[in-house]
């Protein structure tokens, strides 16, 4: 991928500082023409704990390949971005973008890398001159430890996982609080999601706000099926994951755009 050095291709060069991972809040007021970037594509991940078990219906890196196409992740995170840039500042303009193309959770990761640097993608950059933004709002996969919560707000998960998909463990006793069921393992559909928001002037990250969200479901039936990935059926699936993008941005921006009293 093609980048550019955001300072010396649209600003006035200057010392590079990265910005540390915090919810630093901007006053909305101060915006006045903002470019949403979505990055986020619709591939799905799925992981599991270091001791998967056999006879599943899905491996550890098969979620990439189930059949989820054209679920919307960018529309859902555009759509609730847009909604709240404009509850936050109603004279705010704003010009919603996605990626030419998919970029996987790695690239993604280096593109949000870049932007802390001031560096973006040769699109970005040619994006920003040609619509006059004066800030960005850059949606993107992130990396980061599970912690998925419970019915009863205890939370559970082994190791780490990426961008958005489902975590699988069968470790864990679950009781199900619907039916009183009991059941071996888990299935945690999770968000890992990070939003950086840039002063085109300066190049600066001036506020961002990292989204780190799992919910853990059981087994409806006791005597079920032993493979977490059959716990939900493909639609609950579905709505579970665009649930929490939309959530998740709508939380993001409320933080990253308190307003100043």
């Amino acid at each position: 991928m093609a980048k550019t050095w955001l300072r010396r291709s649209v600003l006035a060069c200057g010392v590079l500082l990265a910005m540390p991972v915090s919810a630093q809040s901007i006053d909305a007021a101060k915006l006045s023409s903002v470019g949403v970037f979505s990055l986020l594509g619709d591939s799905v991940q799925a992981s599991w704990a270091e001791d998967k078990p056999t006879g599943t219906r899905v491996d550890r890196n098969g979620g990439q390949n189930l059949d989820f196409k054209g679920i919307g992740f960018d529309l859902i995170a555009l759509r609730a971005s847009d909604a709240a840039l404009k509850r936050a500042n109603p004279r705010v303009q704003t010009g919603l973008y996605r990626a030419p193309q998919e970029l996987g959770p790695a690239q993604q990761r280096a593109l949000s890398e870049g932007a802390a640097k001031a560096e973006l993608p040769a699109w970005m950059v040619a994006t920003i001159n040609k619509d006059k933004l004066d800030h960005l709002l850059i949606i993107t996969r992130q990396r980061g430890t599970i912690s998925a919560d419970t019915a009863d707000s205890v939370a559970i998960g082994r190791g780490a996982v990426e961008g958005i998909g489902f975590y699988l463990d069968t470790l864990y006793t679950m009781r199900n609080q619907t039916t009183g069921a009991l059941s071996s393992g888990l299935i945690a559909p999770y968000a890992q999601i990070r939003y950086q928001l840039m002063e085109v002037k300066s190049g600066d990250i001036v506020a961002q706000y990292d989204v780190r969200e799992s919910f853990a479901y059981a087994s409806r039936e006791a005597q079920g099926s032993l493979d977490p990935w059959m716990f939900m059926s493909n639609e609950e699936k579905v709505r579970a994951l665009r649930d929490l993008v939309e959530r998740g941005t709508e939380r993001a921006l409320q933080n990253l755009l308190a307003a100043k009293r």
